[in-house]
């Protein structure tokens, strides 16, 4: 995968409760990935045709999550 295609997001959840990120990513996506804070990959998430993509995050949590655009 070229590297000028990947997207890195990383987020945190202060809140005391676990809560679900949604992300509308507005190109074509090759793949959505959950990876760890040195970016090596975990597991993949699913995104819709729409670009959609859910993830859940548990309180005080920081998650990363890899996006690889289409070309």
């Amino acid at each position: 995968m070229p590297a000028d295609l990947d997207s890195i997001l990383r987020f945190y959840n202060p809140a005391p409760k676990a809560t679900t990120a949604v992300f509308q990513w507005n190109k074509p996506l090759l793949g959505v990935f959950r990876t760890n804070l040195n970016e090596e990959l975990l597991d993949s998430l699913v995104a819709d045709e729409c670009g959609t993509f859910a993830v859940e995050v548990k309180p005080n949590e920081v998650q990363t999550v890899l996006v690889v655009d289409k070309q």
